[in-house]
């Protein structure tokens, strides 16, 4: 994780990452000379306009309590200086802490969409990904009697209540169907100019991020731990287990 240490381990009990959506929506106008704006319906103007738009639904209308993203982070349309073009493309993402304001924000999203493109009489499509992304929870009970002791055991500056991030993760799929626990292993303070190997604190997604490989061991012998002690406190269970129907 670029913006810890290298070599330091952090999680925290409830959710660590974020619930994720993607989205892509279609401004379909009518395309025409640009010297003749009257003549056709721009699908530029109104996918700016829904741009900006969107930025309100977290900033006025999610509580400032409450965690929320829409961000879009693609948008085309047309190929020459002087043509307005039919169709504009917005892509995007919204990200949240609970699925329950995921779909919340959601809503908003398609409601924006659809007031926005009616105001500038253009007609839209709206696609969002099959399946979204749940939240990435630490079940508490797991961290607080298991996962961070490990943690704990590994990194002597082990942080047991790291602030969440709105990055999505598909082992919320697994977290969904069992306890689990999900760790962040920093990798933020590798790099060596001498030796030409840059510098590892870039974010996730930067053209420049960079792995800290010397932090490697530290995740499998973080692995190990976990799948070894995990069979052991299993074992253990089980014993008890039968030791307990014996004695009925």
């Amino acid at each position: 994780w670029p913006t810890l240490p290298s070599g330091v381990i952090a999680s925290r009990p409830g959710a660590i990452m974020a619930a994720a959506e993607m989205f892509e929506i279609k401004i379909e106008g009518k395309g025409g000379h640009a010297a003749m704006p009257h003549l056709a319906i721009d699908p530029i103007v109104t996918a700016s306009a829904l741009v900006m738009n969107l930025q309100t639904i977290v900033s006025r209308i999610v509580s400032p309590l409450e965690a929320g993203v829409v961000s879009v982070t693609m948008m085309s349309a047309g190929d020459a200086f002087n043509v307005i073009p039919s169709v504009a493309t917005i892509r995007g993402t919204i990200r949240a802490l609970s699925t329950e304001m995921l779909l919340s924000l959601r809503d908003r999203v398609s409601h924006m969409v659809s007031t926005t493109s009616e105001m500038h009489r253009c007609n839209y499509t709206l696609t969002y990904s099959p399946d979204y992304y749940p939240p990435t929870v630490n079940d508490p009970e797991l961290f607080n009697s298991f996962s961070k002791n490990v943690g704990k055991l590994l990194s002597k500056d082990w942080i047991d209540d790291i602030e969440p991030t709105m990055g999505g993760e598909d082992f919320s799929f697994f977290g969904e169907a069992i306890p689990s626990t999900f760790f962040f292993l920093g990798q933020g303070s590798g790099g060596d100019e001498a030796h030409h190997l840059p510098p590892t604190d870039y974010g996730l997604h930067n053209p420049s991020f960079a792995l800290d490989e010397t932090v490697m061991p530290v995740g499998v012998e973080l692995h190990v731990n976990l799948a070894l002690r995990s069979l052991r406190k299993l074992k253990l269970e089980d014993e008890e287990g039968v030791g307990q129907s014996a004695e009925l």
